[in-house]
């Protein structure tokens, strides 16, 4: 490892694909799905729904809200759960009460009325408590309609709990199926890829970071086909990137030009991922180092 950051002047990974909240990078759009999240938690309206295709973003927008939220305990308390999917309401509801470092106990009753007295004692005191639920989609049937009878939990004025929930697209079907559930979701955003100008300086952002300089590792000619084939999904560009990194080192390359990022990509083939491919990209124009940086 050493070897590869002196290779190319880094002082650490910049496409790591576990969560730093050093390396976020706040687009346009993680803004807007942050600062909705925000507004529906802060304003105790229950439900909300973040959804986005795998390596949009779901859980580093819901880790620096996460992060936010516990600094400053006394206004907040939260929980997460990474993995929903038990079936049962008993195991769910143990998830739920231990996400907020709460007993648990086996009877269903015993559990609802446990977590409705920890629920009102916090209100009391003037905290906001928060649940975020990973991975939704996994949501068993019987625990949507145990979130919907979360939703009851409320003072005569404000709910009790506020629900986050993180969903890939697919989860709206299982909505379809839960009219009520579905009608108790206050507000939401879905996460799209990110456009090529942001898609560049996310790139830009963690090299940076890690020391290095982007414009300098990745040549003009390799940002378009880079973010054609990630469609702009911040994962998978980190994946594409660091790949194509490792493939210039193997090759001896302090650049990744148009060949280097071809075998990069051939490398990960089994990511069926499509876009333009940098061997015709460099076809077309070899000379396009020319242009200027970040030209889409």
């Amino acid at each position: 490892m050493a070897d590869y950051l002196d290779f190319f002047g880094l002082k650490q990974p910049p496409f790591s694909m576990t969560p730093d909240p050093s390396f976020a990078f706040a687009t346009r759009e993680h803004d807007q799905a942050l600062s909705k999240m925000t507004f529906y938690t802060d304003e105790r309206q229950g439900l909300f729904l973040l959804m986005g295709e795998i390596g949009t973003g779901k859980t580093t927008i819901a880790k620096l809200a996460v992060d936010n939220w516990k600094s400053r305990r006394e206004r907040y308390t939260v929980g997460q759960v990474a993995d929903p999917s038990p079936p049962s309401p008993p195991a769910f509801l143990r998830l739920v009460l231990a996400s907020f470092m709460q007993p648990v106990m086996r009877n269903l009753l015993d559990l609802k009325a446990a977590l409705r007295v920890f629920l009102l004692q916090e209100y009391q005191a003037g905290r906001t408590v928060i649940l975020v639920l990973d991975e939704a989609q996994t949501l068993h049937p019987k625990n949507l309609d145990t979130i919907h009878a979360l939703t009851n939990e409320q003072t005569q004025t404000e709910k009790l709990l506020q629900i986050v929930l993180l969903a890939q697209p697919n989860f709206k079907y299982k909505l379809q199926q839960k009219p009520a559930l579905r009608s108790r979701i206050a507000g939401g955003h879905t996460l799209d890829g990110l456009a090529p100008p942001d898609a560049l300086d996310l790139l830009r952002h963690r090299v940076a970071l890690a020391g290095g300089d982007f414009d300098g590792l990745f040549a003009p000619a390799t940002h378009r086909p880079l973010y054609a084939a990630t469609r702009g999904i911040p994962r998978d560009l980190c994946i594409l990137s660091n790949a194509a990194l490792v493939a210039a080192y193997s090759a001896g390359s302090r650049v990744v030009d148009g060949a280097v990022l071809e075998h990069a990509l051939t490398g990960l083939s089994f990511k069926q991922w499509g876009g333009e491919q940098p061997s015709q990209r460099a076809r077309e124009s070899h000379d396009e180092d020319t242009q200027p940086v970040g030209t889409p």
